[in-house]
């Protein structure tokens, strides 16, 4: 697909957020109505989503490539992440955040959305996208993210970290990867009038997020802490999709697994790290800031990230 369709398709979807942003402003929709939405996506069309992409391609050629070129990026801006927030002089508990934030990206809400609308089945692409969000954004946010926040924040907010991955290997999305991985294996044949509806379902997701992070911006969070939110926020959109590349052209990986992992590595910060981090004693405040400072300046880097990508990747 040439880059300008890609920026092109990128685009239209946060022309959807930007409706989002709108409806809030004009005090038509706001947080109650994200939250709705949200819990449509993560319960409801996601999973549709998942078990559609997984029954139709499985895993693409070359996955484990991505989550190798992806766990490498995460670790690295884990650490620049924490780097930059000391020399900037920042508290412990802030040190901790930006570590978390400035590492683990939105792979599941908005980015397996955006490659699949970005390529649809082709290569495998999508199903490359869910097995990096499953691996290297929910495993090890709640094992190697608990234990940085925790570490860093002095543990606050008790909550074991065991608990939480309990809660992740029981959530939607991840029983949706064992029913789309077993009806690929299988096959298993779904009556038209399922398949139609997990479809339909399934292709509403990228409108439904980004519809969802438009009326969930808060801007009023980003006042006073300007310099080191773009700080950390270049970790996040910038050094993070460059690790990512890096390691990807070193391991040999082609397109669009290649593209996957860096794309995947470039999303903005996972909702769930701004949780974990408030969770365990780290500046939740300084993390929520960070998500919208990264949320929004994904509509720059994006298409930057894509555009490299096409120029770069073999």
């Amino acid at each position: 697909m040439p880059s300008g369709d890609l920026i092109s398709q990128l685009l239209a979807l946060f022309a959807v957020l930007g409706v989002g942003v709108l409806l809030r402003a004009l005090g038509r929709a706001g947080q109650a109505d994200a939250a709705v939405l949200h819990r449509l996506v993560i319960d409801v069309t996601t999973p549709a989503l998942i078990v559609t992409v997984l029954r139709r391609s499985g895993i693409g050629h070359g996955a484990w490539g991505a989550v190798a070129a992806s766990t490498v990026a995460l670790f690295a801006c884990a650490l620049a992440g924490v780097a930059v927030a000391r020399a900037l002089g920042l508290p412990r508990a802030a040190q901790g955040a930006a570590g978390l934030v400035g590492s683990f990206s939105n792979t599941g809400f908005l980015g397996v959305p955006v490659v699949l609308a970005l390529y649809g089945d082709a290569g495998g692409a999508a199903g490359t996208a869910i097995l990096v969000d499953s691996i290297v954004t929910a495993f090890l946010l709640w094992t190697f993210g608990v234990a940085l926040a925790a570490r860093m924040g002095g543990g606050g907010g008790g909550g074991g970290g065991g608990r939480g991955l309990l809660a992740v290997l029981l959530h939607p999305n991840v029983l949706s990867i064992a029913v789309g991985l077993t009806l690929h294996a299988a096959p298993i044949p779904l009556p038209v009038w399922l398949e139609h509806a997990l479809g339909a379902l399934g292709s509403a997701t990228p409108t439904l997020v980004f519809l969802a992070l438009g009326l969930s911006l808060d801007l009023a969070s980003l006042r006073g802490r300007v310099r080191p939110l773009a700080a950390i926020a270049a970790v996040k959109l910038l050094l993070s999709p460059a690790v990512a590349l890096g390691a990807a052209v070193a391991l040999g990986l082609k397109r669009p697994t290649s593209e996957v992992a860096v794309l995947q590595s470039a999303m903005p910060t996972s909702m769930v790290s701004v949780i974990v981090a408030a969770r365990y004693g780290c500046d939740g405040q300084f993390a929520a800031a960070t998500a919208v400072v990264t949320t929004l300046g994904a509509l720059a880097s994006l298409p930057i990230v894509i555009e490299v990508l096409r120029r770069i990747v073999p």
